[in-house]
C-alpha cells in the first residue's frame, strides 16, 4: 500500500469517541424487526434522526481510527491487515450513506410513503439497497480481520486484536438483528474494546511522532 501519514492521537481520540457514540447508538436505535419501520421512525421521531447521524459519525471516524491502528503496526499488519482497511473503509463508505439516507430520508418517508419502508418494499428489497448492505457487512469484516492481523503481532496485547476481531463480530451477529439482551451487551462490548485502542494508540502517540503507513 502507499505510504500514508497517520497521526496517531487523531485516530486514538477517533476510536475512543466511535466507542462511545457506538455504545449510545446501540441503547437509542430501536429494533425494526417487531413492527412496520414506518411506525418505528414515527415512534422515534425525537431521536430518529440524531440517532443515524451519530452512526454517521461512528464510521467516519472509523476510518480514522482503523488507518492509524494498522499504520502502528507497519510491515507486521502483512496482507491480513491491509486488506482489512481497505474492507473497512469500502464498508465505512456505505454504511455512512446508509446512516445518512435513515437520518434524512426515513422520516418523510415514514409520514408519506411508509411502503416504501418495508422490508420487502420496492425501496429496501431492491437490488441497489442489496448490494450497498451487503458491501456494508465490510465495516464489521474488515475490523475483524484488522483485529486478526494485530492479534499475532507484537506491538499491542494481544487480547486488544482478539477482542477487537471477536467483538465486531458479535455485534454484527447479535446487535444487527437487535438480539434482546445480547445485543445490547454485544454493543457495550465493541465500544469498549474500540475506547481501548484508542486508550492504546493514545500511548503509543504520547511517545512517538505520527507513524507511515506501508
Amino acid at each position: 500500500m502507499a505510504m500514508l501519514r497517520v497521526s496517531l492521537r487523531l485516530s486514538a481520540v477517533s476510536f475512543a469517541v466511535t466507542g462511545v457514540l457506538l455504545i449510545a447508538v446501540t441503547f437509542l436505535h430501536p429494533s425494526i424487526f417487531d413492527r412496520p419501520i414506518g411506525d418505528v421512525v414515527l415512534e422515534s421521531a425525537a431521536w430518529w434522526a440524531p440517532v443515524h447521524l451519530a452512526g454517521l459519525v461512528v464510521f467516519v471516524l472509523t476510518v480514522f481510527g482503523a488507518t492509524g491502528l494498522v499504520a502502528a503496526h507497519g510491515e507486521q499488519m502483512g496482507r491480513l491487515g491491509h486488506a482489512g482497511l481497505v474492507v473497512t473503509l469500502v464498508g465505512a463508505g456505505c454504511t455512512s450513506g446508509l446512516a445518512a439516507v435513515e437520518a434524512v430520508a426515513f422520516p418523510v418517508l415514514a409520514e408519506r410513503a411508509p411502503d416504501l419502508l418495508r422490508l420487502d418494499g420496492p425501496l429496501l428489497a431492491s437490488w441497489p439497497m442489496i448490494a450497498v448492505g451487503v458491501a456494508a457487512l465490510g465495516w464489521f469484516v474488515g475490523l475483524a480481520m484488522i483485529g486478526a492481523a494485530a492479534a499475532r503481532c507484537s506491538v499491542f496485547p494481544r487480547a486488544a486484536g482478539v477482542l477487537l476481531a471477536v467483538s465486531s463480530v458479535l455485534f454484527l451477529a447479535l446487535e444487527g438483528p437487535f438480539v434482546p439482551v445480547f445485543g445490547l451487551l454485544a454493543g457495550v462490548l465493541f465500544g469498549a474494546v474500540l475506547i481501548w485502542w484508542g486508550w492504546l494508540l493514545g500511548k503509543a502517540a504520547a511517545g512517538s511522532s505520527p507513524m507511515p503507513q506501508h
